[in-house]
């Protein structure tokens, strides 16, 4: 699985690479977020365009991957400043038709991979095309933005009612390389959901891109190595589990999704 960090930081970016971390997420994506975010305490970034060439400037082997705004006036221009300051990848975010993922293609011009990330009822519904869209590299779903659009009060909400499990069976039978929600510190115990058993899910649909999740930005520099080591170990475990200890995985997650839900209702 490749691993994506979020950070402007470029020690923390150094130590990531040298964790094995395979990207560097640059968040540029600020238009509309805060108001259909509103009230879920979710994560809006400070970053800026000088931070891309910041990380650029001290890794060597992870790629630098960029979250632009959602497709507005601007878009072209953003999209080329990122690629002149050494994004190796750009992704868009938050849109709605065949169209506007076709634009943001044609924008990035094969100077970058391009990536989609589905986080709107109506992409999600053609989700087929997109994965057949030429230049298209890569789809991550974006659960947060996707349980608001949905009216979902909890993000997971789209694991448990099937929502999840429908999108990664339309990506596996794409060929695409995929990724869906984001991954926890396995060593937290105060999630709402253990780290471990979204991990595995993610794992056994098929996803082979993951984010580390805030989680992962609330210890010291020091203590990421060994929390990198232990989801490789882990990734390696669910790969190989039997179908006897998935099952058991599934239905505890969901058990833990419920309950969750069932509080928050």
């Amino acid at each position: 699985m490749k691993l994506s960090i979020i950070t402007k930081d470029p020690d923390l970016a150094i130590q990531a690479e040298a964790a094995g971390i395979d990207r560097i997420f640059i968040d540029l994506e600020r238009l509309g977020k805060a108001q259909r975010q509103t009230g879920r305490n979710l994560f809006l970034s400070d970053h800026c365009l000088l931070d891309i060439a910041k990380i650029r400037r001290v890794i060597h082997k992870a790629k630098v991957l960029v979250r632009i705004d959602p497709l507005h006036p601007g878009s072209k221009q953003q999209i080329a400043n990122g690629i002149d300051a050494g994004a190796d990848m750009i992704m868009l975010p938050y849109f709605h038709r065949l169209d506007e993922a076709q634009e943001f293609v044609d924008l990035v011009r094969g100077k970058a991979t391009a990536l989609l990330l589905v986080e709107t009822p109506e992409a999600a519904a053609i989700l087929a095309d997109l994965c057949r869209l030429p230049g298209v590299s890569e789809i991550h779903v974006g659960l947060n933005d996707l349980s608001i659009s949905l009216g979902k009060q909890f993000l997971f909400d789209l694991i448990v009612d099937g929502t999840v499990e429908k999108l990664c069976d339309v990506l596996r039978r794409s060929g695409l390389p995929f990724g869906f929600g984001g991954i926890g510190c396995l060593k937290r115990r105060d999630l709402p959901v253990a780290p471990e058993l979204i991990l595995a899910f993610q794992i056994c649909q098929g996803a082979t891109r993951g984010w580390l999740g805030r989680s992962f930005r609330d210890f010291k520099i020091s203590q990421l190595r060994e929390s990198v080591a232990e989801l490789r170990a882990a990734i390696e475990y669910w790969n190989s589990a039997d179908l006897q200890e998935k099952e058991r995985m599934r239905l505890e997650l969901m058990c833990q999704i419920s309950s969750v839900s069932a509080c928050s209702a």
